[in-house]
C-alpha cells in the first residue's frame, strides 16, 4: 500500500467486422489516502516488578502515555522494572513504534549520576492485530545521601506502515455496515432523521445508505414528533421546536468474553470485540457460547468465547432504540405530576425527570407509546449501549461527565488541569460545562460525536428495571406486582445478593466484567470501592437497596461513568432519573 498516487495504463483490444484492430488508452489517477480511523495503536498492559499496575499508570484517555513511580531504590544495584505491552489494533497498518524515556526538566540533580535508565522497544514493529513486549529498567548507580525524587516519562511514538495484505481482525465475515436497516415500527411515528454537528436534524428516508455508518462511529438517530406535528417530507429539516424525543438504534451484536468470573487479573480496561448480528449467524469457529440471561450463571460461556448480548434477546428483533437523553419532563421542575405522562420528552436542555418512584417510572416508560414497545430500560439495555461504546465502534473510551447541576441533559464537562483527576466536581461554575452539540459536548457522547448516546456519565442516576428477587416495596411496587411484570421488560437478581456479589451479575450487563474491584481513596480522599476500568462506583444490590441505578450524578466526578452502578430502594429521590428505549416489532 502506499499513500501516493498511481498512475495507470489500461490497453484495451477492440476487433470491428473488417478485422480492423484499434487500441484504446486510458490513463487515470489513484489517489490512496492515509486511513487514520482504522490505526489504533496504545499501550495495553504494564506491570511493576511484576505487579499489574495497567489501571493505574496507563493514560486512561489516550493511552499512550504510562506515568509511574519505582519502588525505592537505596543500594547501588537495586532495580525497579516495567513490563509493557503495546497493541496495535489496526486492521490494515503495520506500526513502527518506539518508546522514549526522558528526566523530567524540573529534576534538581543530574539523572545519569544516580540511576541508569535502559528502555527495550526501540524501532519496533508491531504488525496488524498483533501485540509486543517491552520493559524499562531504571538501576541505582549511585547511594544519596538524602532522599531524592528523580521524575522521567515515558512516551509511546508510532508511525503507520503500509501493510501488504489485509489483516481482518477475527471473525472477518462480520462487516460494520452489515446491520440491516433499524427496525421504525412505523415511519411516520419513529421518523429516521440525520443530525448535524450543531444538532438540526433532517428527514431521511430509512434506506439512505448514507443514514448512519457505524463504521465510522455514525450511529443511526431517529425523532418522535409532537402530538399533532405535520410530517415533514424526506429531505426536509426539522425544527427542534417539533420533536418531543429523540432515539439512538443499538444494533443487535454479539461480543467477545473476557471477565466472566470477573476477577480477571490479566485483562483491564480494553476495546470491546464486537460483531453485529442481525443475521442470526451460525456459531463462530465454535466459539460462540449460549447466552446465560440469569443472574448468577455463566452456562457454558467461557473467557474468549462470543457471546450474544442479552439485551436482544427478550424482544426477538435485530436491536432496540435507546433515549439519546436521561428522560426529561416538560413542565415545572418544582411541581411533577407523576401521573401525566404525557409530559415525557427527551431531548436537550431539558431537566430529567426525577422525585418520582421506580413504578412510576416504569408505568410512564410503558405507557409512553406502546405501539413501539416502549419500557423502562433495563441493566443488560444499559449494558449493551455500554460496550458499544467501548468498541472500534464507538468513542472506545469513558464518556465525559454531564456535570450539570440543575440535572439539565446534554451537558458535558470540558475538564481543566485542577479537574484532571476528579472531574465534574460540583460547584465549579459553567467555565467547562458545555451542551451536546460542541466539540466538547460530544465528548459525553458513546460516539465522540453527535449521533451518539449523552447523559451515561452524570446528570442524574438512572433507575433501572433491574431488581432483587423479592424486592421490599419503597419502589411503590407490591412483592406480587413484580412477581406479575412481562419478563421482557425487567432483569431480576439473585435474591442472596450483597454488595460486592459481582459474581450474581447477567453476563452482558456492565456490572462483574468491569472487575476486579479495589477498595482505595478517591478524590475526596474517601476510601471507596471502584472498577478497574475507570474507577467507577461498583455496588451490586442488596436486599435493603434493591434496585439498580446507572451511570452516577453530576457531582460524583471519578465515580461516574457509563460502567458505574450502585443500588437503592426505588424510592422518591431528587438526584434519581430513568430513560426509555423502544423494540418495535417491524
Amino acid at each position: 500500500m502506499s499513500k501516493k498516487g498511481l498512475i495507470i495504463a489500461i490497453a484495451l483490444l477492440t476487433v470491428g467486422f473488417a478485422s480492423v484492430a484499434t487500441v484504446l488508452t486510458i490513463t487515470g489517477r489513484v489517489n490512496i489516502n492515509f486511513n487514520d480511523e482504522d490505526y489504533q495503536i496504545y499501550f495495553s498492559k504494564a506491570l511493576i516488578d511484576d505487579v499489574d499496575k495497567s489501571y493505574e499508570v496507563i493514560d486512561p484517555d489516550t493511552r499512550k502515555t504510562i506515568n509511574y513511580s519505582t519502588k525505592d531504590l537505596s543500594k547501588v544495584g537495586d532495580q525497579s522494572i516495567l513490563e509493557y505491552e503495546v497493541t496495535n489494533n489496526s486492521t490494515q497498518y503495520d506500526a513502527t513504534v518506539e518508546v522514549e524515556c526522558t528526566p523530567n526538566k524540573s529534576n534538581t540533580v543530574e539523572v545519569d549520576d544516580y540511576v541508569t535508565i535502559n528502555n527495550v522497544m526501540t524501532n519496533k514493529t508491531i504488525k496488524a492485530q498483533s501485540r509486543e513486549k517491552g520493559t524499562v529498567s531504571v538501576e541505582l548507580r549511585k547511594v544519596a545521601t538524602d532522599p531524592i525524587d528523580i521524575g522521567f516519562s515515558c512516551e509511546l511514538t508510532v508511525n503507520p506502515v503500509g501493510s501488504e495484505e489485509l489483516k481482518e481482525p477475527e471473525l472477518a465475515e462480520n462487516s460494520c455496515r452489515d446491520i440491516g436497516i433499524p427496525t421504525l415500527g412505523d415511519e411516520t411515528k419513529l421518523i429516521p432523521v440525520v443530525l448535524s454537528e450543531t444538532g438540526e436534524a433532517t428527514r431521511v428516508d430509512k434506506t439512505d445508505t448514507n443514514w448512519y455508518n457505524y463504521c465510522k462511529r455514525e450511529w443511526a438517530n431517529a425523532v418522535i414528533l409532537n402530538e399533532g406535528a405535520e410530517l415533514p417530507a424526506v429531505g426536509e429539516k426539522i425544527s427542534d421546536s417539533l420533536i418531543e424525543s429523540y432515539f439512538v438504534w443499538i444494533p443487535k451484536y454479539k461480543y467477545k468474553l473476557w471477565n466472566v468470573e470477573t476477577n480477571n487479573e490479566t485483562i483491564g480496561k480494553h476495546s470491546i470485540e464486537i460483531i453485529f448480528d442481525t443475521k442470526n449467524t451460525e456459531d463462530i469457529n465454535d466459539k460462540e457460547c449460549v447466552t446465560p440471561e440469569t443472574s448468577g450463571t455463566l452456562g457454558d460461556c467461557n473467557d474468549g468465547e462470543y457471546m450474544t448480548h442479552p439485551a436482544f434477546l427478550a424482544f426477538g428483533g435485530n436491536g432496540f432504540w435507546v433515549g439519546k437523553f436521561e428522560t426529561g419532563y416538560n413542565g415545572t421542575t418544582d411541581n411533577y405530576d407523576v401521573n401525566d405522562f404525557s409530559k415525557i420528552i427527551i431531548k436537550p436542555n431539558v431537566v430529567s425527570w426525577r422525585k418520582i418512584t421506580v413504578k412510576n417510572m416504569f408505568e410512564a416508560s410503558r405507557k409512553y407509546n406502546e405501539n413501539l414497545q416502549s419500557h423502562m430500560m433495563k441493566n443488560t439495555e444499559w449494558g449493551a449501549v455500554a460496550y458499544l461504546s467501548h468498541s472500534i465502534f464507538g468513542t472506545n473510551k469513558e464518556v465525559t461527565v454531564n456535570n450539570n447541576d440543575q440535572y439539565k441533559t446534554g451537558y458535558a464537562a470540558l475538564l481543566t488541569t485542577n479537574q484532571s483527576k476528579y472531574p465534574g466536581a460540583a460547584g465549579d461554575g459553567d467555565s467547562y460545562n458545555a451542551t451536546w452539540d460542541t466539540e466538547t459536548g460530544f465528548t459525553a457522547s458513546t460516539t465522540g460525536n453527535i449521533t451518539g448516546v449523552y447523559d451515561m456519565s452524570g446528570g442524574a442516576w438512572e433507575y433501572m428495571a433491574a431488581y432483587l428477587d423479592e424486592a421490599p416495596k419503597a419502589s411503590g411496587f407490591t412483592k406480587e406486582e413484580l412477581k406479575d411484570l412481562d419478563p421482557r421488560y425487567v432483569d431480576v437478581y439473585n435474591k442472596n445478593s450483597v454488595l460486592d456479589s459481582y459474581s450474581n451479575m447477567i453476563l452482558g450487563d456492565a456490572t462483574g466484567e468491569m472487575g476486579p474491584f479495589d477498595n482505595y481513596k478517591d478524590g475526596d480522599n474517601q476510601f471507596r470501592w471502584h472498577n478497574r476500568w475507570y474507577a467507577d462506583h461498583p455496588y451490586f444490590v442488596e436486599p435493603t437497596y434493591s434496585w439498580f441505578v446507572r451511570g452516577g450524578v453530576y457531582m460524583n466526578g471519578i465515580l461516574a461513568g457509563q460502567f458505574s452502578f450502585t443500588r437503592y430502594g426505588g424510592e422518591v429521590q431528587d438526584y434519581r432519573g430513568f430513560r426509555i428505549t423502544l423494540a418495535p416489532s417491524n
